[in-house]
């Protein structure tokens, strides 16, 4: 048998969880196309014992842009997936809303706008950039939003 170490390898209760978790940020986002995407990172406190990363990222229909809705560090994805809940449960009250309107320099003839929770203008600019190409995209206007 083949020495491997992944996710499959946890028991069926984990795994089990780690769907549920999962299924319960999909429906606390409801109609949001939603990716969680796993990566190991370096542990700042143990270098021989990484950290798991989850962003979960959101892509629009109407552009079909994906953007950061939020990141998360722990030992487990069990223990990530209830960090995110938590997070999904609070931001509306503990975050500032934002409005950007931008272009993609591959479409420069329509304007997009879209929407962001950040605790200041910076958290949502990396929001807005994760994984893009910065130089491809233009911000024509960024505007705090008054609370409802």
């Amino acid at each position: 048998m083949e020495n491997r170490h992944n996710a499959i390898q946890q028991p069926t209760e984990v795994l089990i969880r780690e769907l549920e978790l999962e299924e319960a940020i999909r429906r606390q986002l409801e109609d949001a196309r939603i990716y969680f995407d796993y990566s190991l990172v370096q542990n700042p406190e143990d270098a021989k014992n990484p950290l798991i990363k989850l962003d979960l990222i959101t892509i629009n229909p109407q552009h079909n842009q994906k953007f950061l809705f939020h990141s998360v560090r722990g030992r487990s994805k069990t223990e990530l997936l209830e960090q995110m809940m938590d997070y999904i449960q609070n931001y509306k009250k503990n975050l500032e809303s934002y409005e950007i309107e931008w272009m993609d320099a591959r479409l420069p003839e329509k304007v997009q706008v879209s929407w962001f929770r950040g605790s200041d203008i910076f958290d949502v600019l990396n929001k807005f950039y994760y994984d893009k190409e910065k130089s491809r995209f233009r911000i024509l206007k960024i505007k705090l939003m008054p609370e409802a």
